[in-house]
């Protein structure tokens, strides 16, 4: 929106501000910071979340200093040495449509840095804005006991351990005895867990939004970390091992899905095909397919060896999909999302067919687990329910009483005898399964 347009000294004369108070500031023994790492510290703030290696608003990405200089649609973005003729200080001055930020004109001190830094020959930053460490905001805490949200849950295949990822750590409880120990330094969420099978890894998902994904490995016995690594570009929502353990397969916001050696943690491959948020995955039980549920309202399958797409999509969601689950057999997949319906699809060699569907729940349905004997579908919904169905008629066969608060994640004891539920008020609390 055009807010009006706003005029300026000479560019000479915004540089000479700028670098007379850089001088001050020195002289009275304070730092100032250079105008390469001011001029980053704006663009990332400011500019970022609409001009990053995903999201690229008029083909331009602010990721990397070299993305920047690349341009976009109308061309370079900046005239080094030049701030008058610069498109992206035009903009930001509202002398150029469409203003940027979209959300309002930048504060006049930024304004100036930027055209210090361009008429200095705007020399590079060092790193990539999407690691660039921001200005710290201010430490308020809350007066009362706050417990982060309980945002994935995963049972050790020998049921004694539950881990649970919340907001920069994982929990790792004992049923019917709590917190066993934490697992910390985890950027942001942790919106994903998984055990390997044999129990002796425990990988997590997480990551900063349009930055980067975390990937770590941890031993769940010493509580150390064994490896950990960034991959994609965004959060990663979901993590899953092979079932012979050697493969972690990562799904992130970015519309990718990765394949990782677990040992070492070196890329496997990319699997790309879905066009929005890749939500949940899943190996079916030879760990020759990999199935992914999409916020493009699709699930595809892969096949592992080669990263190729077998088949058509399986279709008919009309919104969002969340979750989704392989049937112990492999040859049945599930998934639910915003349209508050759950789904089953039979596979075939190529592609599969929708098998059934049912409205399950008053809200987005936001996980789904299923009993290792493949006879049970639980689900979770927004509307603070679970229920459980029978796997193969989609018949309700019981639902929970409303939780106090939303059900995030679910996870179900390798007996198939008890249900983990976390919720958003940070509480995990385990449920007979009938």
């Amino acid at each position: 929106m055009n807010m009006g347009v706003r005029t300026y000294g000479s560019a000479s004369l915004a540089g000479s501000l700028f670098l007379a108070a850089m001088t001050a500031g020195s002289a009275g023994g304070r730092s100032q910071p250079a105008p390469e790492e001011a001029a980053g510290k704006i663009l990332a703030r400011e500019c970022y979340s609409c001009h990053n290696q995903v999201k690229r608003e008029g083909a331009l990405s602010l990721h990397t200093y070299r993305t920047l200089m690349k341009g976009g649609n109308n061309g370079p973005a900046l005239v080094p040495g030049n701030s008058d003729e610069s498109r992206m200080i035009q903009m930001v001055e509202g002398l150029l449509e469409p203003i940027m930020p979209e959300d309002g004109f930048l504060a006049d001190q930024d304004i100036e840095a930027l055209r210090a830094w361009v008429d200095a020959g705007a020399p590079p930053w060092e790193g990539d804005l999407g690691r660039m460490r921001l200005e710290r905001l201010p430490d308020i805490r809350p007066a009362a006991t706050v417990r982060p949200e309980v945002a994935s849950l995963a049972f050790h295949p020998e049921g004694t351990m539950v881990a649970a990822g919340s907001y920069q750590e994982i929990r790792l409880l004992r049923p019917g005895e709590g917190v066993d120990a934490r697992l910390t330094g985890l950027a942001e969420t942790v919106r994903s867990v998984a055990f390997s099978p044999d129990g002796s890894r425990l990988a997590s998902g997480a990551g900063m939004p349009s930055r980067f994904g975390e990937i770590k490995i941890w031993d769940p016995v010493t509580r150390e970390l064994v490896r950990g690594w960034e991959g994609h570009t965004d959060c990663i929502y979901s993590v899953a091992f092979s079932p012979d353990g050697s493969v972690l397969a990562t799904a992130s916001y970015d519309r990718l899905v990765k394949l990782w050696e677990v040992e070492t943690g070196r890329e496997i491959r990319t699997i790309s095909g879905h066009v929005d948020a890749v939500y949940s995955l899943a190996f079916n039980a030879s760990g020759d397919r990999l199935a992914s549920a999409s916020a493009d309202r699709t699930v595809k399958v892969w096949d592992v060896a080669s990263g190729r797409q077998l088949g058509t999509p399986l279709s008919g969601a009309t919104a969002e999909l969340f979750a989704m689950a392989f049937y112990p057999g492999g040859r049945r997949i599930a998934a639910a999302g915003m349209d508050k319906m759950i789904r089953i699809w039979d596979l075939g060699e190529e592609g599969g067919v929708l098998a059934g569907s049912v409205f399950s729940h008053d809200g987005p349905v936001v996980d789904l687990s299923l009993t290792p004997d493949g006879n049970t579908l639980i689900s979770a919904g927004a509307d603070g329910r679970v229920k459980f169905w029978d796997a193969g008629s989609l018949e309700e066969r019981k639902a929970l009483q409303a939780q106090p608060d939303t059900v995030l994640a679910l996870a179900v004891s390798p007996s198939g005898e008890t249900l983990a539920v976390g919720r958003y008020d940070g509480m995990v609390v385990f449920e007979p399964i009938p």
